[in-house]
């Protein structure tokens, strides 16, 4: 049935297999990957809270700064709009949606914004305080913010929100 929706259509811009069943693009694994990591501040938190020896999760709380929480925050939404993307979902989800490509360079920016402040505000040479995790982290950002304003595909996936078929139409 999907076949005779895409055929039926007009011409696809993109390759079918990047449609889902309601004709509208499906999520790119290099999305759900950058927008794990924007919110992987919170998912350190998380995993703070599970049971555990105690020793482990004391090496992760020493990674979690708690003004980078406020990027990830930003982020967080279109991670929850994006897994709850299907025609019935409450209305200001797809409102969301549409300006999930700005939140998400905004939670990126301000995620850079931080730790350049953190680092320009220690005490320590720049060299000793850019460590290998930081710069690692700057430039995975750098790299997101790149993909989400270069990438035409992301463009088209965020002005899209999967609808119900019109009853007309089979």
């Amino acid at each position: 049935m999907n076949q005779d929706r895409i055929s039926n259509s007009m011409t696809l811009k993109y390759p079918p297999e990047r449609y889902d069943d309601h004709l509208c693009l499906r999520v790119p694994v290099t999305l759900w990957l950058c927008l794990l990591f924007l919110v992987r501040h919170l998912l350190l938190l998380g995993i703070t809270f599970l049971p555990t020896t105690g020793e482990e999760i004391t090496v992760l709380r020493e990674l979690i700064r708690p003004e980078y929480l406020l990027a990830d925050l930003i982020a967080l939404p279109v991670l929850i709009a994006g897994v709850r993307r299907r025609p019935r979902s409450p209305r200001w989800m797809p409102q969301l949606w549409r300006i999930g490509r700005g939140l998400l360079l905004a939670s990126a920016g301000l995620y850079l914004l931080l730790l350049g402040t953190n680092l320009l505000a220690s005490a320590r040479p720049l060299t000793a305080t850019l460590n290998e995790v930081s710069l690692i982290s700057l430039l995975l950002n750098l790299a997101i913010i790149a993909y989400l304003l270069r990438s035409p595909l992301l463009r088209d996936l965020f002005a899209q929100w999967p609808t119900e078929p019109s009853r007309g139409s089979a």
